[in-house]
């Protein structure tokens, strides 16, 4: 595979201008994940993606970073931080000057994403305490009985407190990095904002596993305080994510979640961008807005939007009133598109792919056609897209022929694709004029999301007391103080351990004091470099 070069007609000088801070355009999804074949000198080898390696419109890659494979601290005050996993998974991309996005994931959702010899994404230390796990079957079977995967209980103080130390300690790191673009950090599993692959809605297969972790007499009642629990760690860690006060942005994912049924779909992802996006002043201090993900989006939500309906996770319209704040849109589908786009009405994916003579996966999905989404997906603001290789394959692999000729992917489908590939491009969303800028006014209100009267509940998106400030994204990096490391309503300090190496201390907070890192001057920082000096008075 060293050898093969079928997409080598479309590489050239590739383009990662930044504009509010990161670089728009778009990245390879799963290009480190335990498939994703390297050669011995640690480059690329999996065709797929060294098809969408070697295209000029390609910005960079997504790379996940299990949580585990830097964190080697003990739990009991020894321990170190460890980065050659990280860095040798970001070094194809690197070596050629594109760019990355840090995904780390606090746990796998499934025990295929899991790297070989490198047992959980969570640290043994939480992991080997049993009153901190639990357990789902394997997201694999969909509802199936198979052999799930303990996963740690995120919501638990002894959990997030750790993992908050961890991501501050990732954070001071790689913000400095030139090949950073941004930081997508997990709440649940995968850089998701979920409990568990099967926890997400009330029919999901896992549901029952995860509500009755919870207290309560009656199924009821255990599942309104899963939710109300869930939902208020979730938006503490997003109120800790900002307090990073990291100089590269960070992005969370907006994902539905409801226990049950009486509970709007739109609450849950509509509180994460609130919080995600609000005005957030401590002491006289506005810390940075977040970024936004999706990583659920089909075909399926522009038929849905296009007649008034909300799309998974009410992705459409957060974006849509967030397009104009400077921050990441990020989106994904759920898997590869298909040249074909979705299934009909009351036809099954299996009779769309024999109708159209698709005989594999490839012709026919449930995400639907690529060249559909992405001009869907800009028409509402996203500007950066994270795609799975297959999508380079169809636009670029001229050598990738099958029998019989309808599944000739490149032959009969690589213009559209090619087309909609460069409209989603650093090149083409980002002109050389417009490098660089940072907004200084937003035109975005405190307008809900979602209408007054949604016909889903009438929730809102932006409370009215909260507008949507005008600042830009440029953090003001102040010291960091304990509030919001945990929620507020938790009376559990946030006392920690200082591992023994390298060298580093935890406030009261159980996050780095001022002296473990060094805030580096620049123009944009001098205001909080003044703001600390006063402070530290």
């Amino acid at each position: 595979s060293a050898k093969w070069d079928g997409c080598s007609h479309v590489s050239g000088e590739y383009s990662t201008r930044r504009q509010n801070g990161f670089v728009p355009g778009l990245y390879v999804v799963t290009s480190n994940i335990p498939g994703a074949m390297r050669n011995r000198d640690g480059s690329l080898a999996d065709r797929k993606i060294v098809c969408a390696h070697q295209d000029y419109r390609t910005s960079g890659g997504s790379v996940v970073i299990p949580w585990a494979q830097f964190d080697k601290r003990d739990g009991n005050g020894g321990g170190f931080f460890d980065w050659d996993f990280v860095d040798s998974q970001m070094k194809p991309w690197v070596s050629r000057g594109q760019v990355v996005n840090l995904l780390v994931w606090p746990a796998v959702q499934k025990k295929e994403q899991l790297f070989p010899n490198s047992g959980s994404a969570t640290p043994d230390y939480i992991m080997g305490d049993l009153n901190m796990t639990y357990q789902c079957p394997d997201g694999s079977a969909q509802g199936g009985n198979s052999e799930g995967i303990p996963l740690p209980m995120f919501w638990k103080p002894d959990v997030y407190e750790k993992y908050a130390q961890a991501l501050q300690q990732f954070v001071r790191h790689y913000e400095d990095h030139p090949n950073v673009n941004v930081f997508r950090f997990g709440i649940g599993v995968g850089a998701e904002s979920y409990p568990g692959n099967g926890a997400t809605t009330p029919t999901n297969y896992c549901m029952d596993t995860f509500v009755n972790q919870f207290e309560g007499a009656t199924y009821e009642e255990r599942a309104m305080n899963a939710y109300n629990t869930w939902s208020e760690y979730t938006a503490g860690r997003v109120r800790a994510f900002r307090r990073f006060s990291s100089k590269k942005p960070i992005v969370v994912t907006i994902n539905d979640f409801y226990t049950l049924s009486s509970i709007s779909t739109v609450k849950f992802p509509n509180m994460v961008a609130t919080e995600a996006t609000k005005d957030y002043v401590v002491n006289g201090v506005q810390f940075p807005r977040l970024g936004l993900g999706v990583q659920g989006a089909t075909t399926g939500d522009v038929e849905k939007y296009d007649k008034g309906g909300i799309c998974y996770a009410n992705w459409c319209r957060i974006f849509e009133q967030a397009r104009d704040l400077g921050i990441p849109l990020q989106l994904q589908t759920p898997l590869h598109s298909g040249v074909n786009g979705r299934p009909g009405p009351w036809q099954s994916l299996a009779a769309c792919q024999q109708e159209r003579k698709n005989n594999g996966v490839y012709g026919c999905t449930n995400t639907g056609n690529m060249v559909d989404l992405i001009e869907f997906s800009l028409s509402v603001g996203v500007n950066m897209f994270e795609l799975y290789p297959y999508e380079w394959m169809v636009a670029n692999d001229k050598s990738w022929s099958n029998d019989p000729p309808e599944l000739n992917w490149y032959e009969t489908y690589s213009e559209q694709y090619g087309k909609a590939l460069y409209l989603g491009s650093n090149e083409q969303l980002v002109p050389i004029s417009d490098e660089a800028i940072v907004p200084t006014q937003s035109p975005v209100s405190n307008e809900a999301l979602v209408p007054t009267q949604s016909p889903e509940s009438g929730e809102e998106f932006i409370p009215t007391q909260s507008p949507l400030s005008n600042e830009p994204l440029v953090p003001t990096r102040p010291p960091v103080s304990g509030e919001d490391i945990v929620p507020t309503q938790s009376p559990v300090s946030n006392e920690e351990v200082v591992p023994t190496r390298p060298p580093v201390s935890y406030g009261a907070d159980g996050l780095l004091s001022s002296s473990s890192h060094t805030v580096n001057i620049t123009l944009t920082t001098l205001v909080s470099l003044v703001l600390c000096l006063v402070l530290a008075m």
